[in-house]
């Protein structure tokens, strides 16, 4: 086994990212915002479980562009094997810090399976769920 972990970041800037970076997702093939979160709920709630519940207003046409080869693979905590939850703080810490400056937003385009390829796998024994994020500028 190797050693992965989700990157520390203090509750601080977790916070000053939340403020600049919010998560959208793809509804009938156009993007949305989520309503705004909570300090408690970036760290402690699966955003996507309640998405119909949380979604809110159209992405305006011309309000976010996707940046074009940046999508990476991040990790995400599992409650139990099977149960993926992935929060706004994990995807937030994860960002390349080169990005930051220009992320308005991420997207979750993919919940990768653990046993999609050998990589998945891996990071599942060293208790990871991964996912594709896209990002926003």
């Amino acid at each position: 086994m190797f050693d992965v972990s989700i990157p520390k970041t203090s509750n601080e800037e977790l916070m000053r990212r939340y403020q600049h970076i919010k998560p959208v997702i793809t509804v009938d093939g156009k993007l949305h915002h989520f309503r705004e979160f909570t300090f408690k709920e970036i760290f402690g709630i699966n955003y996507l479980w309640y998405d119909h519940q949380n979604v809110r207003q159209e992405v305006n046409e011309g309000e976010l562009e996707a940046m074009e080869d940046n999508d990476f693979v991040c990790l995400h905590n599992y409650a139990f094997p099977g149960i993926v939850k992935p929060s706004i703080a994990e995807v937030l810490s994860q960002i390349d810090v080169t990005y930051l400056p220009s992320v308005k937003a991420f997207e979750i385009t993919k919940l990768l399976d653990f046993c999609e390829n050998s990589f998945t796998y891996i990071l599942f024994q060293n208790g990871y769920y991964t996912s594709i994020i896209k990002l926003y500028k």
